[in-house]
């Protein structure tokens, strides 16, 4: 694996953490972080948005 790789792996396996924690407590959020919260969480797939087989799923980066 390359650096970069190595790098974004650890920064996901360190964040995703924090951010269910966030997502937890994010009744305690303004509404503009609240929202920004929900796009990152979306973004990583972190949540479920509904169905995975549908027009809508992204591709998978092949150089992944």
């Amino acid at each position: 694996m390359t650096s970069t790789r190595d790098s974004e792996q650890t920064y996901r396996a360190w964040s995703n953490p924090i951010l269910l924690e966030l997502k937890e407590r994010e009744h305690q959020l303004s509404p503009s972080a609240r929202q920004a919260l929900q796009n990152v969480l979306v973004e990583r797939r972190i949540l479920n948005t509904g169905n995975p087989s549908g027009r809508d799923r992204r591709k998978a980066d092949p150089a992944w």
